[in-house]
């Protein structure tokens, strides 16, 4: 029984985890997380073993993305994160599938439901989603607090406009992303 537990655990098998945002009301941002779960042998999986990952609708007649992904020995187990953005339509399902295919060995398949039920999009603005603006009172140019910067917009206004204004701080005082 030990060996035949050995060589299961070189059947090439990827566990795979999945987040979702919405974006807008008609996109979501996927982030799928893919762990190869399996012993790596030269003999069997040569330098590379490769899947082919489909995100697939309910009734699994459309196809939103499709990529190959490919473990190579040399990496082997670290895991791969892919960033997706897929388009969903109303109204809007219950889920989406994401398959995962060996692209060499038969039945090493994996098909994950991915639920919406967590997801709201009301509320969500179309075709973009944005910030409110706040009623902020314009900060002057001194609020850079350097006369180098300060000369470079002297000659072209005074005050920073709303947005300008409304991004200041976390622009210019930190490292931060803001999108």
């Amino acid at each position: 029984g030990e060996l035949i537990q050995k060589f299961v655990r070189f059947l090439p098998r990827v566990e795979v985890t999945c987040t979702v945002h919405p974006i807008t009301k008609g996109t979501l941002r996927f982030h799928i997380q893919l762990d190869p779960i399996f012993d790596w042998s030269g003999r069997f999986h040569g330098g590379a073993e490769g899947f082919w990952l489909w995100v697939e609708d309910c009734d699994n007649d459309r196809t939103y993305h499709n990529e190959y992904i490919l473990f190579s020995r040399r990496n082997h187990p670290e895991s791969t994160a892919l960033e997706l953005v897929i388009p969903v339509f109303d109204p809007l399902p219950q889920q989406y599938f994401i398959r995962i295919v060996s692209d060499s060995w038969v039945g090493c398949e994996a098909l994950i439901p991915v639920s919406f039920r967590h997801i709201l999009l009301d509320g969500l603005s179309s075709p973009t989603y944005h910030t409110s603006l706040f009623d902020l009172t314009p900060l002057p140019i001194k609020a850079l607090s350097d006369p180098d910067y300060e000369q470079l917009y002297e000659r072209r206004f005074d005050v920073f406009n709303p947005i300008q204004t409304q991004l200041f701080h976390i622009l210019y005082h930190s490292d931060s992303p803001v999108l």
